[in-house]
């Protein structure tokens, strides 16, 4: 949000706790324990939001972990008799936590609805131990009481939602550190996170584990207020229900996780009070969810967020100003697909045209990125076949060719997310083709998507942040790196939301994010797709200048001959996953053999 919603959420914050106090300190008991329950679910709904609507990992067994919370604060009470009860909680919750980070490590490989049916399994499994031997204390009907001044049902009220806005500042400072913004990332497309030298395996897991430690403290919460445990609690249906419920209410907030814990205590209770089935409330919560999900705006407490985020922003800068683009066209006023990029002559003036000085000397630059030999095959159909191409320091190299000719497919096996392929890839020098995507963004190798991958979750500020994580230049070498990049793109304002900038002024900021990172060779796969001509112009100018103003190579896909034209001084074309012709721009574009592949036989008469 812009300057001044700190002081106002502050306030918001006082006066919530302030209202907390006095509900606990006025309200009948019978309504404290009910308020204790719904701090509880809270917790519960937050665990489900962290790892489904924040990191978009599908969990269907957080009442498990709940369980294992439960389980070890019960055994331990019943070992050492007066222990501490908030020691029990948190070891509690540090055994389910550990749990769930093994989980997380075990499934990182896993996604979607694979993931909850593991999840799903790994409840039910849990369940039917627990339902052969039972909670401890239950046989022998010992209570878990808690100490001193908690065995107070006002205490154990403050207790509860204590633990909760602790663990929500905890998860909150964490959500704004690389690690955090991270699980955003692999939400939207674990590709583009592995792009950004993410270890999506490692969020993923971490996910799982702080996920697991909300659940986790509040099982042994509930072991605290109900005294003796029964599986009934916590069985994989009510994992699902806790699910359904977060995602209605937009668990990845603190406010939706609380209106999610509102729903699961007083819902029953309305029902109760009307003498209707209480399975009518579990129905009216699963459509409600399926609402959500059909329309794909997020959660209530997320759809309110983003009508606030909306009128905050009203009337303020969301897109890219690129220098000389004379503003940035909305994508509904491009020119339609068949007037852009048709004809090879036609455009800007070459680099080498513009800049004689460079053609001297790019015959004597050094490589950084070699090629040899690369060969992609797909289900026996060969995408790349023996591909040789170097790409010299300090140059922007354009890569071309028809549609299906391998372009992506060539800068996918560049960047490691093509594995299953032939033949060496060496960055300055060094053999890279063993290394996982994640490490090849280590070395320098950074890339941008066909399809933009920013993450729209996260405002520009977090999405530059991110994109600079890898990097150990330091904290103030991240920051002028980030500042240095936000004023050559003309970056709207850090705060802004990424989902309210256009498709164009995503695509550039996935380039300023990429730059920010300090590449030794940018890969761009399209980056004008979307862009109108006069944005395209701009961008082609500002790809041109990258090698000089950050020492970074590039290596360009773009159909837009005038881009093209524009920002490279050499090309290679592939057609039909062979290279065609490679050498400078001009001279390639003019030799009839390109015309006629790229263009067709009618168009080169």
């Amino acid at each position: 949000m812009r300057r001044g919603s700190g002081p106002g959420l502050a306030i918001a914050a006082v006066a919530g706790i302030s209202l907390l106090v006095a509900l606990g300190l006025a309200l009948p008991v019978y309504w404290v324990y009910l308020l204790t329950t719904v701090a509880i679910a809270a917790l519960i709904a937050r665990s489900v939001g962290l790892l489904t609507n924040q990191a978009g990992l599908i969990t269907l067994c957080q009442m498990a972990f709940a369980a294992i919370g439960g389980w070890v604060v019960s055994w331990i009470a019943l070992a050492w008799p007066g222990a501490p009860f908030l020691l029990l909680v948190l070891l509690g919750g540090v055994a389910a936590a550990s749990v769930g980070l093994l989980l997380g490590l075990a499934t990182a490989r896993i996604r979607g609805v694979e993931l909850a049916v593991v999840t799903l399994g790994f409840g039910a499994a849990l369940d039917l131990v627990l339902r052969q031997g039972a909670f401890p204390g239950v046989g022998s009907g010992t209570p878990v009481i808690p100490s001193a001044p908690f065995d107070d049902p006002r205490w154990f009220f403050a207790l509860c939602w204590a633990i909760l806005l602790v663990l929500q500042s905890g998860s909150a400072l964490l959500g704004r550190t690389a690690h955090g913004l991270g699980w955003a990332a692999i939400r939207t497309s674990e590709r583009a996170a592995a792009a950004l030298g993410m270890r999506v395996g490692r969020a993923k897991a971490s996910a799982f584990g702080v996920g697991s430690l909300f659940a986790g403290v509040a099982g042994g919460l509930l072991a605290g207020q109900y005294g003796l445990l029964t599986t009934a609690v916590f069985t994989p249906l009510a994992s699902m229900m806790h699910l359904v419920t977060a995602v209605l209410c937009g668990a990845s907030l603190f406010s939706g996780a609380v209106l999610a814990g509102v729903f699961s205590v007083f819902m029953p209770e309305a029902l109760r009070r009307l003498g209707l089935p209480l399975d009518v409330g579990n129905a009216l919560l699963a459509i409600g969810a399926f609402d959500v999900l059909r329309r794909g705006g997020g959660g209530i407490a997320e759809q309110a967020r983003a009508k606030l985020q909306d009128r905050a922003f009203r009337g303020a800068r969301v897109a890219c100003e690129l220098p000389g683009a004379g503003g940035s066209p909305k994508s509904r006023d491009l020119p339609p697909s068949s007037e852009r990029g048709t004809v090879l002559r036609a455009g800007y003036r070459s680099t080498a045209q513009r800049d004689p000085a460079r053609r001297g000397d790019r015959h004597s630059r050094q490589a950084c990125l070699e090629i040899s030999g690369l060969s992609v095959s797909y289900g026996g159909n060969r995408a790349l076949d023996a591909v040789d191409l170097t790409v010299r320091a300090g140059e922007v190299h354009a890569l071309i060719g028809s549609n299906g000719a391998g372009k992506t497919t060539l800068i996918d096996a560049v960047t490691g997310f093509a594995t299953a392929h032939s033949g060496i890839v060496r960055v300055d020098g060094a053999e890279i083709d063993r290394l996982s995507a994640q490490k090849r963004a280590d070395r320098g190798v950074r890339r941008t998507f066909q399809q933009g991958r920013a993450i729209e979750a996260l405002s520009v500020g977090d999405y530059l942040r991110l994109a600079v994580a890898a990097e150990s230049g330091g904290r103030a070498a991240e920051t002028e790196r980030v500042r240095s990049v936000s004023a050559y793109f003309g970056l709207p304002d850090a705060n802004v939301p990424i989902r309210l900038m256009d498709a164009g002024s995503r695509r550039v900021l996935e380039i300023a994010g990429a730059l920010a990172s300090g590449p030794r060779v940018l890969l761009l796969d399209e980056p004008a797709a979307g862009s109108a001509e006069t944005e395209s112009r701009a961008l082609a100018e500002l790809v041109r200048r990258i090698p000089a103003e950050f020492g970074c190579t590039v290596l360009l896909i773009e159909h837009d001959m005038g881009f093209v034209r524009a920002a490279a001084t050499r090309v290679t074309v592939l057609d039909d996953g062979r290279v065609l012709a490679e050498g400078a721009v001009d001279e390639v574009l003019a030799d009839p053999r390109v015309v006629a592949a790229y263009l067709g036989e009618e168009v080169a008469r």
